[in-house]
This record gives structure tokens, C-alpha cells and sequence, in this order.
């Protein structure tokens, strides 16, 4: 992979503290049922933070009433927020919804089929955030995701223990193929990966203030697919890159939900839309990365 120069990359903005909340961080997780690998999910925060504050901002979108009742009831954490929906809003604007609830100086994006390891978000957070202010240059923050072990979904298409995602480039044809996927997680050549075109909104660390500053996820995508990359393209534009820490590792039951309940997302419609509004701004990068 060729090196480029970058500047600024140890310069430093004071965070201000905000007297709303002690939290660091806000973990958003939108959720439509499967709540036995939601579960696997929660169960995993607290060690992945470790010793970081946090807030925990669930937002259900319109999942089965009896289910979502019995689990919601066993939430007793005082840093968990529950908010839920009549209708399914969609990726983006759930997202939204849920970031506006909090006040953490940082937000973390998180799917609700993602089982984080130990360390993981804080290894992350450590990217973004340093001795109480934020490091320049840095917008969006991803991490190393697998293939679960024991997926449920066919092992060809997801080959259990292997790479699911080291980030997003961009491919010849102006597509945005995940870089590596289904190599071996130890690989040097994965491990190696650091500045990315974008990252998936699976795992997505960011800053509340510069997700502020771009208008948030883009809502016109709808159910789901490039708001991730957008945000990327938004943050590039004022000047903030996205990289990977394949230090911080998470298990990412890949389309749990759509594939459970036949939830078609329009992949077409969201690429002409993202297109429209960045095709200006394209390049070619995945020999990058190869």
C-alpha cells in the first residue's frame, strides 16, 4: 500500500465539557427485532468501554410488540435510554433520532447484530479522543469486524472467523466493495489497513459536534445503504478523514435482521441518490489497498 503525507495528524482541540451529562460517549443501536443477538450485543458493552463513561440510546423500530415488551422490561441500567417507534423509520433517520437524545461528546453507531471483544471501543475511542481533547484531522473511526463462528447464515458467503470489514473503497466501476473481505483477521496485509474511503455505520465512532456540523446521516436514503458513506464524503469535504483500527474487533452477524424478516433495502435508488449528490468527488482507491 503506497504511504501518503499527512499533516496534523497529532494536533489536538480542547474538548469543552458538557454540564448535561458525564458520558464520553453515546452508543445509538437501532433495532427491529432478533433480539437474541441484540442480546450477545449488549451483554458485550460494558468490557468493550471498559473504564470509559457511557450512554447506552436504543431506538426500536417497530419491533414485535410482545417480544419487545419482555425485553425492554429487563433493562434496569440508569445509562440506558429505550425509545420506540410505531413504524420502522429506517437506518439514517433512526440514527438521528436516537444521537439528538444525547449529549456525549462522542457517538457510536452501533448495529444491534455487532458483538463487540474487550477493549474494542475504547481501542477506538483512543484514535479520536486524548488526554481530554479531540485529535485533528479525525472524523470517523471503524473497526475490524468477522464473520461470527457460529453464524447462522450460509458459511460461503460468510466464512465464519474471517473479515467481514476493514473499511470501504471505491472500485473502478464506482462501487464500494468492503477492502479484504474474507481474509484471515491476522493477515498483515488486513492489519495494515488505516485510512479508509469510508466505514460501515455497523461501527461507526465519530464526534457529535462535526456530526452536527454535516447535517447528520443523510434521510433520503431510507431503509438503509450509503448513509455511512455519505457522512464519510460530508466529513472528507470539511476536512476529516475516516480511518480503521483493526486493533478493535467486533463480530457482525451480517444482515440478521433483513435476512430473518425479508427486509429488501433499495440499493439502486440509494446509489443514484449518492452519486447525485458525490460522484463529483469520486476517485479510485482500491489499488490501495491490494
Amino acid at each position: 500500500m503506497s504511504k501518503r503525507k499527512r499533516k496534523n495528524r497529532n494536533v489536538k482541540t480542547k474538548v469543552k465539557t458538557n454540564v448535561k451529562t458525564n458520558s464520553l460517549v453515546d452508543i445509538i443501536i437501532p433495532v427491529h427485532n432478533v433480539f437474541g443477538i441484540f442480546q450477545k450485543g449488549l451483554d458485550s458493552i460494558p468490557d468493550a468501554l471498559e473504564d470509559i463513561p457511557y450512554t447506552v440510546i436504543i431506538v426500536d423500530n417497530a419491533s414485535n410488540k410482545e417480544e419487545a415488551d419482555e425485553f425492554y422490561s429487563k433493562i434496569i441500567e440508569r445509562n440506558y435510554k429505550v425509545i420506540r417507534n410505531k413504524e420502522n423509520q429506517g437506518f439514517a433517520k433512526t440514527c438521528n433520532q436516537g444521537a439528538m437524545r444525547g449529549y456525549s461528546p462522542l457517538l457510536f453507531f452501533l448495529n444491534s447484530d455487532v458483538v463487540l471483544e474487550k477493549g474494542s471501543v475504547k481501542q477506538l475511542i483512543s484514535n479520536i479522543y486524548n488526554e481530554g481533547s479531540f485529535v485533528d484531522k479525525i472524523g470517523i473511526v471503524g473497526m475490524k469486524l468477522l464473520f461470527p463462528i457460529e453464524s447462522p447464515l450460509p458459511s460461503n458467503v460468510r466464512p465464519p472467523g474471517k473479515v467481514q470489514h476493514v473499511g470501504l473503497t471505491t472500485n473502478i466501476r464506482g462501487e464500494f466493495p468492503h477492502i479484504l473481505i474474507g481474509w484471515s483477521s491476522d493477515n498483515p496485509r488486513v492489519n495494515r489497513v488505516r485510512d479508509v474511503m469510508a466505514v460501515t455505520g455497523a461501527a461507526l465512532l465519530t464526534r457529535r459536534d462535526l456530526f452536527n456540523k454535516v447535517g447528520r446521516f443523510h434521510e433520503g436514503y431510507g431503509k438503509g445503504t450509503f448513509e455511512d458513506v455519505d457522512l464519510a464524503f460530508s466529513m472528507r469535504k470539511i476536512g476529516y478523514n475516516s480511518i480503521v483500527d483493526t486493533k478493535a474487533v467486533g463480530y457482525h452477524y451480517t444482515n440478521a435482521t433483513s435476512v430473518t424478516y425479508g427486509i429488501n433495502f433499495p440499493t439502486q435508488v440509494n446509489k443514484m441518490l449518492f452519486m447525485q449528490r458525490w460522484g463529483q468527488d469520486m476517485y479510485w482507491d482500491e489499488w490501495r489497498h491490494w
